[in-house]
């Protein structure tokens, strides 16, 4: 039985050089780096919630600050504030009338974002943007159909 020896040649240190390379740089980012970290910039938004039935502002108000979360995990921003204003409702003769039943919601939310070389503003999966869409949730509140009106930042 013939024994074939095994040749190192420059083909076979390419491909290991390659697969070590590889390695290094999969292992890198999954595993990631704090060093230096990401700059992180405060956020501040409002977000309007109308047409809620009235004893829902007494409701809220227990649970705030509460922080913002979804799918259990919870993020780097909470609910800092409500108010409450008057749900304006078109009356039968034309008018706009006082809801008694309801009240438009206005929550402020504060936290920290990401800074990017754009700064798209995100808490969690929810891009923060002025006209916005969002879900507002915490363990205690949610609120779907909930509009961003305002974003600052600093």
């Amino acid at each position: 039985m013939s024994e074939k020896k095994w040749k190192i040649n420059i083909i076979d240190i390419i491909a290991v050089v390659l697969i070590l390379a590889v390695a290094v740089f999969l292992g890198v980012k999954l595993l990631g780096s704090d060093e230096g970290g990401s700059e992180m910039v405060n956020i501040r938004y409002t977000v309007l919630c109308e047409q809620r039935p009235t004893e829902t502002y007494e409701a809220v108000q227990q649970y705030i600050p509460g922080t913002l979360m979804a799918s259990g995990t919870l993020y780097n921003a909470q609910i800092v504030a409500v108010e409450a204003s008057p749900t304006m409702v078109l009356s039968g003769d034309g008018t706009w009338v006082e809801d008694p039943d309801h009240v438009d919601l206005t929550f402020t939310v504060e936290g920290q974002v990401e800074k990017g070389s754009v700064l798209v503003a995100s808490v969690g999966t929810q891009e923060i943007r002025i006209g916005k869409e969002i879900i507002l949730k915490t363990e205690y509140i949610e609120f779907e159909k909930a509009i961003v009106t305002d974003v600052s930042y600093s």
